[in-house]
């Protein structure tokens, strides 16, 4: 009989990567073979699944300090982590640091693709825009806070993904935007800005961008001048 305690740490984290995250932590009952197996995980996709509940809020975010700011997994590097957090009774400025406590540990991790789907939650710039490994990044259905002299660093980002995202102003957009020097794929969908981008405004063209689909000309046309392929379209 095969024992699947015998396999390869490398083979058994590559089958834990295809359950349900919460199904992937249960084997931690097992062993402590087990525990380290789960936090040596490099790829996360994690939703609250929408629970109307306080009990259960407080329940999932236990369960992700316990996942994203084990010890033993600081040293793994973080290929993927999506987070879905649909939950409607928000605590702003207990979630706002959750989060940013969270991002920060993938940001340790050395985080390379990193999709957050949220529910209106409020975006600390600082904390995500400087992050020298990233290289995809996917945001819908939140708020970024004002940048101020905020500066904008994601060297290695090639795809970045805003849907349902709102900006203090075009400038901030545009400040993320250029802060990505090698950035090759553009999709905005539903950006939101309180005002647009002023004479002299700051924006720099994308002079590696590929391919672009943009709602609305939230984005101006001039920063993707050197752009190959430009969709344009209204919803």
């Amino acid at each position: 009989m095969i024992n699947i305690n015998n396999f390869p740490d490398e083979i058994l984290t590559h089958i834990l990567s295809f359950l349900p995250i919460k199904d992937a932590f249960r084997t931690t009952i097992l062993s402590k073979k087990w525990q380290h197996l789960c936090h040596s995980l490099s790829v996360l996709n994690i939703d609250d699944e929408g629970q109307d509940n306080i009990i259960y809020w407080t329940h999932f975010r236990q369960f992700m300090n316990a996942v994203m700011l084990c010890p033993c997994s600081q040293y793994i590097t973080l290929k993927s982590f999506h987070l879905t957090c649909d939950y409607d009774l928000w605590d702003a400025k207990a979630e706002c640091f959750s989060l940013n406590t969270w991002i920060k540990a993938a940001k340790q991790r050395r985080i390379e693709y990193l999709n957050l789907d949220l529910f209106e939650v409020l975006l600390i710039p600082t904390t995500l825009f400087c992050c020298k490994t990233l290289v995809v990044l996917k945001l819908t259905n939140m708020s970024v806070a004002k940048m101020y002299r905020c500066s904008v660093d994601l060297p290695s980002l090639k795809t970045l993904d805003l849907d349902r995202v709102s900006f203090h102003d075009m400038e901030n957009l545009m400040r993320l935007i250029s802060g990505c020097p090698i950035l090759e794929n553009l999709t905005t969908l539903f950006v939101e800005t309180r005002t647009g981008l002023t004479v002299g405004g700051y924006f720099k063209p994308l002079s590696k961008l590929i391919k672009a689909n943009i709602h609305s000309f939230v984005v101006p046309l001039r920063a993707l001048s050197n752009v190959q392929f430009l969709t344009i379209f209204e919803v």
